[in-house]
């Protein structure tokens, strides 16, 4: 029976299947990562409006 910790990537090995080939893809990704923060930090704003009873617009 093979070890559980044999099987399972460690966090380097995730990020090292999942970094971009180029140049091209690493910007796109990194923009996509930004968009993304972006938009989780307005969600979290809107969220926090409603829970104070406030209007989101």
């Amino acid at each position: 029976m093979p070890q559980l910790r044999d099987v399972i990537p460690n966090d380097a090995e995730i990020e090292a299947m999942t970094a971009p080939k180029n140049p091209k893809a690493a910007c796109e990704l990194q923009r996509r990562r930004e968009v993304k923060k972006r938009l989780e930090a307005l969600l979290e704003q809107a969220q926090l409006k409603r829970a104070m009873g406030g209007d989101f617009y």
